[in-house]
């Protein structure tokens, strides 16, 4: 038996070298798939937490565009306000402007009446008076020395 001891042995370490192989080689692997395990939950944390900003950015966004979509409105209302007003001033403008005309052109037409009728009237008048009223006076003046001032 002790031949058969021997052999036997000898077979079994045999074929214990490449399990001892194997099994050193799985605990590198599971090393290896522990430090790919750690860095997927930190990459899985950063996905959410860029997720979550993502949201909130959007969220942001959203309220951004919905404040500006209200203060376009709000200008297309006032433009639109200002726009009618102006329109509503121009009309009465050209109404003033059509009424201011007519009574110009009827207002023409009776000054030229008035004006043939009497030609001195396009001539400014001068005051003819004055050069006698300087001599005056001075006349007065010669007569009264004393009232001089």
């Amino acid at each position: 038996m002790s031949v058969f001891e021997v052999v036997a042995s000898t077979v079994s370490m045999v074929a214990i070298i490449p399990l001892g192989y194997v099994a050193v080689q799985s605990m590198r692997e599971a090393r290896n798939l522990l430090r790919i395990q750690e860095e997927l939950t930190a990459l899985v944390v950063d996905t959410k937490s860029i997720s979550e900003e993502v949201h909130r950015l959007q969220r942001e966004l959203r309220t951004e565009q919905d404040a500006a979509k209200a203060g376009i409105d709000e200008t297309q209302r006032t433009v639109e306000h200002a726009t009618g007003i102006i329109e509503e001033t121009a009309e009465k403008m050209t109404e003033v402007a059509s009424g201011t005309q007519a009574l110009a052109s009827a207002g023409s037409d009776d000054q030229s009446a008035v004006a043939a009728a009497d030609p001195r009237d396009e001539q400014p008048r001068r005051a003819p008076h004055l050069p006698q009223l300087r001599r005056r006076t001075r006349a007065q003046a010669r007569r009264d020395p004393g009232d001089r001032a």
